[in-house]
């Protein structure tokens, strides 16, 4: 049993992956794989309120072939920036959440357009906004390595475009009326499949 799972921790450090154009190391001088003090201390985050959670990050969130027991501890943060709108190809967003394993920044999300879609009106605006970023982030980076569903439909309650990299893995949601935009660590999520792979090792032995 030892032996299978070092044959899958080498499968899986070998696999393939499909890098994009213009691959971003994280958002707006927030750097993944960054210290909490680090990220808190940034320009964009100096000085703002947050709070704190914790949220696990189990097999079935990572795609593994393993039972879902098997799960790591990830530290959560969020920002509300108040009054000080700051926005990204012209969208605005308020709001970040920023999850930590081990005290490196793992996964940034963004939540963008309107904070409350109360109206259709508003609705329709955060899809315009969607689209635009789509636009954007194709122009920048190329056609995405995946969408949900393959023929795209952000009409619908959920849509995903996502470019996949070498260091980076942008991830722009169409969810429950509004875009959500989350960048992803490439080190840290390989790093936190390793550490489930030993978990499942060590139970098995």
């Amino acid at each position: 049993m030892r032996f299978l799972a070092m044959v899958l921790l080498l499968l899986f450090s070998c696999s393939p992956v499909f890098a994009f154009q213009n691959e971003p190391d994280g958002f707006q001088g927030l750097k993944l794989n960054s210290s909490f003090e680090e990220v808190k201390s940034s320009e964009l985050l100096c000085d703002k309120n947050y709070g704190e959670d914790e949220k696990e990050v189990d097999t079935y969130d990572l795609d593994l072939d393993l039972s879902n027991e098997y799960s790591v501890r990830l530290d959560e943060y969020y920002f509300d920036l108040d009054e000080q709108l700051q926005s990204l190809h012209g969208v605005p967003f308020k709001v970040l959440y920023f999850d930590f394993y081990k005290d490196k920044l793992y996964r940034i999300t963004v939540c963008l357009g309107q904070a409350v879609a109360r109206t259709e009106a508003d609705k329709k605006l955060n899809m315009f906004y969607f689209r635009e970023l789509q636009r954007n982030f194709t122009e920048l980076y190329g056609s995405p390595t995946s969408t949900y569903p393959e023929q795209l439909d952000a009409n619908d309650s959920y849509t995903r475009l996502q470019w996949e990299g070498d260091n980076a893995i942008i991830s722009l949601r169409w969810i429950h009326d509004f875009p959500q935009l989350t960048i992803t660590s490439v080190q840290l999520q390989n790093e936190i499949k390793e550490d489930i792979y030993k978990q499942a090792s060590t139970e098995v032995n």
